[in-house]
């Protein structure tokens, strides 16, 4: 590159800052206004508009309460907007972009210069548009193809071209601190530098480095259901995150941040990743668990356990008549075959919701059984089970309080010829007429009070009781959940029947207003929780992101992404399959493939390290002793974010006591916590979706075994970006047998 190249590329950086500035000294005049607009508005309001209050019939009065009070809106979104503009504007003063591509279209004699950044910069007077969002159709075209023949999907039509120059920036404090021209490919130089630097916090944006099969699906629109699977490392949650961001931009109409919903694996994750909008210059959206939902909606006084306390079960439970009862029960309880058994069962509840029968009093029907099965059958039948029989309930109470009403009065009238009455005032007669009424009446209306008066917790025993949804073969399942049942555990397994039951009998709450839904790690979800997230959000587009062979639970998961079309009800399914890992180095992306059975070769980085190593101990302080010994080695290698990954929560106690005689460092057993800096032990299932510079997989007392955990053990590996170190007592892992002995190092 020539030095006028950089000569140029640096005056343009410098009118770009200095037309960043003008902006925000406009902006920040327009913040500082407010205030004392808003104080004044407030201060003549109740000056001029002093009698409104009291005096409802001055319509002046109100006319000008109004006007104030639009007033005051009005420069709330001034401010709002100023507030917003500002904070894209500070995220843009070290590095106002970091990609220019000049593009000639078909037709036209010049180029046109595009410098991308995370929002648009635009001289509102020359209505030049210094720096373009990368969210923009037209920015589109430096992720998506290489110098040369390119194009552009516009609302007026495709735009075909020419990409003449693909030009990238490194710009910190306002300086450049390397710049080159390039093309899309996978071990491109600031790729490279991304992915090499040191993870000591959050989860950070990648808009500077997506990759060309990532940008498909951050842009992908026009398909209710988009589906992403891709291994560990493809940034299959920065692309959910991307994607909303460039939802909010591309419909900001219609979308806003509070009309967005993003699923994750626990409050940890939400932490995790909380930063990544605020700096692509949006808002959070909200950010829940199905957890969280499930208590809100319940509401019940059972004791609920959550997927951590199933996967400590599974994890560190000793084999037993239970265990295997247990998992027997979460492995039926989770897939299709028990969805459509449960779909069965909720038919047959609303076809035979109760007998009704004949209400009447001395031989006089007051409604007959045939009234109650048309109500419920006919006039109702726009309102979920247990509304519509509380209504049928409520029209029956009302008919029974009419007959009383009218036997009341006859049998005040009889009592004014009774003689022996004659002495009672007309108060006293009535209370006498009322109290015999109600009580020959009192049957009749704890009978009625019966009808709709259905608990879902019973509903959901009596699918046990019988042999309808569990024959012979699962008796022992059926035993086991009433067992748990009588003694008031609802185990996390049957929370998503608890909660569909629920939804069906009593009807689900319904949220019109979001607009789209990403669920994260959805391989985890099974498919009766997908069901139910997809009757939750029954207006909404759906991103799902997920991986199949890091499904933490060998028992409990969605099985087949195939199957997520039917349950969403929608044929506009983009499916898009990522192939290519950009997390680890190519020694430990290599080896952990290894596990999983993934075929190696395209989907491998070219940025080198050092081979995983696997380190055989003979107890759980030496294992300590090396531990300390491997982290002194990164840290002066300049790596700062660890994990230590013990497979229970048990053994993530017992090593952090013993490390933490050695090296400060975190213990997180609980989701419920803000992400942690520097070392940090944790039990394997809270470690999904995050990552770390080094990683420390224990491998001990009670080891990954069997085809069920080889997920798992994955999965944990998986987090490590630079280094990764096994521990494992006594002998090797089983896991180890197929992969090629150069592939890691053992010590």
């Amino acid at each position: 590159m020539q030095d006028r190249d950089r000569v140029y590329e640096e005056k343009r950086l410098k009118r770009t800052l200095e037309e960043i500035e003008s902006q925000l000294k406009q902006m920040t005049a327009i913040e500082q206004a407010f205030v004392s607009n808003i104080r004044t508005t407030y201060r003549n309001m109740w000056e001029e508009v002093e009698n409104a209050p009291n005096d409802l019939q001055d319509m002046d009065q109100l006319v000008q309460a109004k006007i104030y009070l639009d007033e005051m809106r009005n420069l709330e979104i001034t401010y709002r907007s100023a507030a917003e503009r500002i904070a894209r504007l500070r995220k843009m003063q070290n590095s106002p972009y970091f990609a220019r591509i000049d593009f000639q279209e078909d037709g036209e004699q010049g180029t046109e210069q595009i410098y991308i950044g995370i929002s648009m910069v635009q001289n509102e007077e020359t209505l030049e548009i210094l720096v373009y969002d990368w969210r923009a159709p037209i920015s589109g075209m430096f992720y998506d193809y290489d110098t040369g023949r390119a194009g552009v999907d516009t609302p007026s039509g495709r735009i075909e071209g020419e990409l003449v120059l693909k030009r990238q920036f490194k710009i910190e404090n306002g300086r450049i601190k390397y710049m080159f021209d390039s093309d899309v490919k996978i071990d491109d130089d600031i790729l490279q530098e991304v992915l090499g630097q040191s993870r000591d916090e959050k989860m950070k944006t990648i808009v500077t480095s997506i990759q060309r099969e990532q940008n498909k699906a951050i842009r992908d629109e026009g398909h209710r259901l988009l589906i992403v699977e891709g291994p560990a490392g493809s940034g299959k949650t920065s692309i959910a995150l991307h994607r909303v961001a460039f939802l909010l931009y591309r419909y900001r109409n219609s979308i806003f941040s509070d009309s967005v919903v993003i699923l994750s694996p626990n409050d940890l994750f939400n932490d995790y990743i909380s930063e990544v909008l605020p700096e692509l210059g949006e808002e959070n959206v909200r950010q829940t668990t199905f957890m969280e939902f499930a208590k809100r909606f319940l509401k019940t006084g059972l004791v609920i356990t959550d997927l951590n306390e199933q996967m400590e079960y599974i994890l560190a439970a000793g084999k037993s008549e239970e265990y295997y009862t247990r998992i027997k029960s979460i492995r039926y309880k989770s897939s299709v075959g028990f969805l459509k058994r449960l779909e069965e069962y909720t038919n047959r509840l609303y076809e035979n919701p109760c007998e009704f029968e004949d209400i009447e009093s001395e031989g006089q029907v007051i409604i007959s059984r045939e009234e109650q099965m048309d109500l419920y059958n006919k006039e109702y039948t726009y309102l979920p089970l247990v509304p519509r029989l509380k209504k049928i309930r409520n029209r029956v109470l009302y008919l029974i309080k009419q007959q009383e009403y009218k036997q009341i009065e006859k049998l005040i009238e009889k009592l004014k010829k009774d003689p022996a009455m004659s002495d009672l005032r007309p108060y006293e007669r009535r209370r006498l007429a009322v109290r015999i009424v109600l009580k020959r009446f009192k049957h009749l209306r704890e009978k009625a009070r019966f009808i709709g008066n259905i608990s879902v917790i019973e509903a959901y025993r009596k699918m046990f009781d019988g042999s309808y949804v569990f024959d012979g073969d699962f008796a022992d399942v059926a035993e086991f959940t009433l067992e748990k049942l009588d003694q008031g555990i609802l185990l996390y397994e049957d929370l998503a029947p608890m909660l569909y039951l629920k939804g069906k009998l009593y009807g689900i709450p319904r949220r019109e207003n979001i607009h789209h839904v990403v669920v994260d790690e959805a391989q985890d979800y099974t498919p009766l929780q997908m069901k139910i997230i997809h009757e939750l959000f029954p207006s909404s587009s759906f991103t799902l992101v997920g991986d199949l062979n890091q499904s933490l639970n060998p028992y409990a998961n969605i099985g087949d992404t195939d199957a997520l079309a039917e349950i969403f009800q929608t044929r506009s399914v983009s499916h898009i399959k990522l192939t290519k890992s950009y997390r680890s180095t190519l020694e430990i992306t290599r080896f952990v493939n290894h596990i999983a059975g993934i075929e190696t070769g395209s989907g491998l980085i070219n940025r080198n390290g050092k081979p995983p190593k696997v380190c055989v101990v003979q107890s759980a302080e030496e294992c300590a002793r090396r531990i300390k010994k491997d982290i002194d080695d990164t840290v002066s290698e300049g790596y700062r974010s660890m994990a230590v990954i013990a497979r229970n929560r048990h053994e993530a106690v017992m090593i952090h006591k013993i490390l933490s005689g050695y090296v400060k460092c975190n213990l997180v057993v609980k989701a419920e916590t803000t992400f942690p800096r520097g070392i940090t032990v944790m039990p394997s299932y809270l470690s999904k979706g995050l990552e770390f510079d080094v990683v420390f997989v224990l491998n001990l007392d009670n080891p990954y075994t069997g085809e069920e955990e080889k997920n798992l053990f994955y999965t944990v590996c998986s987090r490590a970006l630079h280094r990764l170190y096994i521990y494992t007592l006594d002998k090797l892992p089983g896991y180890l047998d197929s992969i090629p002995e150069d592939f890691y190092e053992k010590d």
